[in-house]
């Protein structure tokens, strides 16, 4: 009797039923279960998968801003790491990425993509922290919004702002993301912040208690912009619990939220070959759109 010889991982695009099948995993609610699914929709060439005799055991997906390839989802099954797979299924996902900067944010496990970057010559620019906790008490949330700024305010329109967004983003993330704002603008409450008629920042507000992405146009802003995005949050949705993604180079903010009574519950790595971006002046949204 001859031995049935298994056959190597099959590598393809995903159908409905394979990227429902990792989001019911992968998700841990309801809004970042939406979140993945329509980055699945929107990725640019699809979502690819591995699958091992049909069952499918490893994902990616890409998602593309003006200037940038951002890998979204990586997720490989334990069992079938380091075998080059992890390598190949990324290889297939960024074939056409084209003649533009990648990034990625990865747990600092994931030693596949994070030698997938490495062999790319995409350089980790820091570590980002999930910060979170109870909000903090009103006394300490007018101590972190109040400042010599005294910012106009007014809701974030994707597209009469699309301009003034999308230089802020270019100089702090690194690419102009229209598509992203107008996801954003649709699911969250957004504030953009003027200094006499400039435009200086944006911040938006989520209904699970999510901050980000907050950006401005100086470092000196973003402590009084986030202690008003954490009020936002208690009086727009009546949340008592908060969570921010905080660039380890941001650390006034990092330093306020500590100093506030937030805790810092996971960490991951960012990387990215745009040597411009500046993440001093911004809080990202969250591990599947950073």
């Amino acid at each position: 009797m001859s031995e049935r010889v298994s056959s190597a991982p099959a590598i393809g695009l995903a159908t409905d039923d394979d990227v429902a099948h990792f989001a019911g995993r992968r998700c841990s609610d309801e809004h970042e279960r939406a979140l993945y699914y329509h980055l699945a929709e929107t990725s640019p060439r699809g979502v690819f998968v591995a699958k091992d005799e049909g069952t499918p055991i490893a994902i990616a997906i890409a998602h593309e801003l003006q200037d940038e390839w951002f890998l979204s989802e990586f997720f490989v099954e334990p069992s079938f790491r380091r075998a080059g797979l992890g390598h190949a299924l990324l290889a297939e996902v960024a074939r056409e990425a084209g003649d533009v900067s990648r990034s990625g944010m990865l747990q600092t496990t994931e030693s596949g993509g994070l030698a997938f970057f490495a062999r790319h010559g995409v350089p980790i620019q820091t570590p980002v922290l999930a910060v979170s906790g109870p909000i903090p008490k009103e006394d300490e949330l007018l101590r972190l919004a109040a400042g010599e700024n005294r910012f106009r305010t007014e809701m974030i329109d994707p597209i009469g702002h699309r301009s003034a967004l999308s230089a802020l983003d270019r100089e702090t993330r690194g690419a102009a993301r229209p598509d992203d704002h107008r996801y954003f603008a649709e699911n969250a409450h957004g504030v953009a912040f003027y200094l006499q008629n400039e435009y200086v920042g944006y911040a938006y507000v989520w209904e699970n208690g999510r901050i980000g992405p907050i950006a401005v146009q100086s470092a000196t802003y973003a402590t009084q912009v986030y202690g008003f995005a954490l009020a936002a949050l208690a009086g727009v949705y009546r949340a008592s619990w908060c969570t921010a993604l905080l660039p380890g180079t941001n650390l006034r903010v990092l330093r306020a939220a500590i100093s506030a009574g937030l805790a810092i519950d996971s960490v991951r790595l960012f990387a990215s070959d745009n040597a411009m971006i500046d993440l001093s002046r911004y809080v990202g949204f969250h591990r599947l759109l950073f």
